[in-house]
């Protein structure tokens, strides 16, 4: 059960309904944005944030309360990893991936799939924040520069990058698909 308390006492009844309802859906989000930690933690912010605000935010339509609650987690985000990346030691090559060895065992597009995961996952924050909302959830370069404060170069110098080391991936995938005839 969700604790629905704070320092206030317990929180006004539509917005433990909001929390109920739509916080499992921004945790998924957040988690697969930055990782399960750092998501957790951002969602959870978000909504303490919007408890202390609710009186100006209950009158938003549902839509626009998720949209703030996405908004204010990632914001959050970017915020630590901002925070992070002044204390962050750079490799010499940071921007070089390495030769994944397990892509000649890949045998089938779920383990495809997952490889592709794995390789995102390893990369360093920024590129692979870059990675989820461009690839994943189909924002463009302008959103992803101003969401993560980042020139737009920047963010095609990561896709390229990205690009690079996921096209064994690619390529494997058009075998997968020729070979089962889903073209």
């Amino acid at each position: 059960m969700i604790d629905t308390t704070h320092e206030l006492g317990v929180a006004p009844p539509d917005f433990a309904e909001f929390y109920r309802r739509d916080a499992p859906g921004v945790q998924r989000f957040m988690c697969a944005f930055a990782g399960r930690e750092l998501g957790v933690e951002a969602t959870a912010e978000s909504f303490a944030r919007m408890l202390e605000r609710w009186p100006q935010l209950r009158r938003l339509a549902d839509a626009q309360r998720r949209a703030y609650a996405l908004t204010t987690a990632k914001n959050y985000v970017r915020r630590v990893a901002v925070v992070d990346a002044r204390f962050e030691l750079l490799d010499d090559q940071h921007d070089v991936g390495r030769a994944d060895s397990d892509l000649d065992r890949v045998t089938d597009s779920t383990g495809l799939v997952q490889a592709v995961r794995r390789v995102i996952d390893a990369q360093p924050t920024r590129r692979r924040q870059v990675a989820l909302l461009f690839f994943l959830h189909d924002d463009t370069t302008a959103d992803i520069a101003r969401l993560l404060d980042m020139s737009e170069s920047t963010v095609r110098s990561h896709v390229s990058a990205l690009r690079k080391l996921l096209q064994p991936y690619v390529q494997r995938f058009q075998q997968f698909t020729e070979a089962n005839g889903d073209a």
